[in-house]
């Protein structure tokens, strides 16, 4: 082809109608094949599903899980926040925890899962809603909310119930997986379950994250305010047991109670130190005691101590928070003491068939009087 004939070709190319260029017939294909109505549809689909999974995402998964100024879960008055509130913590009147029986290995930050099954939940889109529900609630809550909350009562989530929860209707306290103080170990994998220590046996829980709520706990538990538990205590020793659970929020505060084992032992008892659970609660809580376990529970602050009256089937038959008000030792004794009799009448069936105390009559609906 000589020199003119590739000019006139090159001019003819040059002048021809942009609709008819190559480049531009490839590009406008593909536009369309894009925004085709089977995109369209692909759209609705995806759109759809991704409704029907925001759906299945509880209320308390929410930024504002509290619309209420109640707790998503256990429905318990929090503090509005607002300055000058004058805020008074409600008398317990629903049963709080779960309504599945524990099993050890629940809310432990250890996963055991394959490599497959962590991408398949990675990979699912209802999970990743969730998961981002989760992300922007954490990282959006306010740090100091917690503390702030103290100004109210010392911090006190709610009052003790007046009297034990009906068997039938209380909750069951979850699994919480943590370190002990047992000189002998925790195990292959450095923590215990606490469901196997508490089935069988009427558990008194204290549950604190520093000093002051460790004071909190102390009226409640300790002999100098409440020397008639020691007695309790000590008269039913096979059939009664304190627990302890120290919680902590980061691990540069988990890494001091490690540190202070020895101090902590020297405190307490050598027959509790398989009982004293050490826990960490961090910001991000994606595994362990997670803040949907915590809000059943009723520990709403873990700036503040919190005690449970824990039968042998693992449920919560009596709760307090915050230092103890006028009653409340009184009613944490008596509500022990009818827990024990309780217990003693269902290993002694004999004993009802006889004649003895009803256990919803004497126990479930007793009134506690302080």
């Amino acid at each position: 082809m000589s020199q003119k004939e590739l000019l006139v070709l090159f001019v003819a190319l040059a002048r021809r109608p942009h609709s008819q260029c190559l480049s531009r017939s490839i590009g406008t294909t593909f536009v369309r094949r894009v925004s085709s109505q089977e995109r369209t549809q692909s759209k609705i689909i995806i759109q759809q599903k991704a409704r029907e999974s925001a759906q299945k995402i509880p209320l308390h998964l929410g930024i504002d899980r509290n619309p209420e100024n109640r707790s998503a879960i256990s429905r318990i008055p929090i503090p509005r926040g607002v300055k000058g509130e004058d805020f008074t913590p409600a008398v317990l009147s629903r049963p709080l925890g779960q309504p599945n029986p524990p099993r050890p290995g629940q809310n432990s930050p250890i996963d055991r899962r394959s490599i497959s099954e962590r991408m398949a939940e990675f990979e699912d889109y209802g999970n990743a809603l969730q998961r981002r529900q989760v992300y922007l609630r954490t990282y959006l809550r306010p740090y100091f909310q917690e503390w702030k909350r103290l100004e109210h009562h010392k911090g006190k989530s709610f009052q003790s119930n007046p009297r034990l929860f009906r068997r039938d209707k209380a909750l069951y306290f979850p699994n919480i997986w943590g370190q002990t103080l047992s000189e002998s170990g925790d195990g292959p994998d450095g923590g215990r379950d606490t469901t196997p220590v508490l089935k069988g046996k009427v558990s008194i829980i204290g549950m604190q994250a520093n000093e002051w709520a460790q004071e909190q706990v102390d009226t409640f538990l300790s002999p100098k305010d409440n020397p008639g538990l020691q007695d309790i205590v000590s008269s039913n020793a096979a059939l009664v047991q304190r627990v302890d659970i120290n919680m902590t929020k980061d691990w540069m505060a988990s890494m001091l109670v490690k540190l202070s084992r020895s101090r902590l032992r020297k405190k307490i008892p050598k027959e509790r130190w398989d009982r004293y659970f050490m826990i960490k609660l961090p910001r991000d809580i994606r595994r362990g005691l997670s803040d949907e376990t915590r809000d059943a529970m009723g520990l709403l602050n873990s700036a503040v101590g919190y005690v449970y009256l824990v039968d042998s089937s693992c449920k919560i038959r009596w709760a307090g928070s915050g230092h103890a008000w006028d009653g409340e030792v009184a009613g944490l004794n008596a509500a022990v003491g009818r827990l024990i009799e309780e217990e003693k009448a269902l290993a002694s069936p004999k004993a009802t068939l006889l004649g003895g105390p009803s256990i919803l009559a004497s126990a479930n609906y007793a009134t506690i009087r302080p």
